[in-house]
């Protein structure tokens, strides 16, 4: 059995992490950490102009050291990082892999008896309309992204030195 997270950053996807592993270890399945880069070139002009490498590189990193971190506790589990239009690029490696489940985090809520509804969030929307394999949708607290990500890129420029631990 596969599993798979479509992973945003450690804190955003936090619980979602925490849940799929809870539900690998019960049933004996491999986790799968998906992280998809959005193109600069389909982004924008401006993104385009200024885009490095560093995205990526960040992507990768943080995707390894949950994968780290879910084999130190046992579970079997790898990670996968590309670049392209995010919804489509995780419902097609979910797709590829023969993936059983997709853990997607999500702040939205359902809305009363109408069906889900996301309209703040069109990645979860797309996936709730288009992906074929089966969701689990996991509530997660709202965090600022903007403040998240520069939040990670502060902690991963610090020094990890005993000083600095002091």
């Amino acid at each position: 059995m596969k599993f798979v997270v479509a992973f945003s950053s450690p804190k955003r996807s936090a619980k979602t992490v925490d849940l799929a592993a809870r539900h690998a270890r019960a049933l004996g399945a491999e986790i799968v950490l998906i992280r998809v880069v959005p193109d600069p070139e389909k982004v924008g002009v401006v993104a385009q102009l200024i885009s490095t490498d560093r995205p990526m590189d960040k992507a990768k990193a943080q995707v390894d050291e949950v994968v780290a971190r879910l084999k130190n506790s046992g579970l079997e589990a790898s990670g996968i990082v590309r670049v392209g239009e995010v919804a489509k690029g995780i419902c097609d490696i979910a797709q590829e892999i023969s993936a059983d489940l997709l853990f997607l985090g999500t702040t939205e809520v359902h809305k009363g008896r109408s069906s889900l509804f996301f309209k703040k969030d069109p990645i979860v929307q797309y996936l709730v309309d288009n992906c074929p394999v089966a969701l689990y949708l996991v509530r997660t607290p709202e965090i600022n992204s903007a403040m998240d990500d520069a939040d990670d890129i502060a902690a991963s420029e610090t020094p990890s030195s005993p000083e600095a631990a002091s």
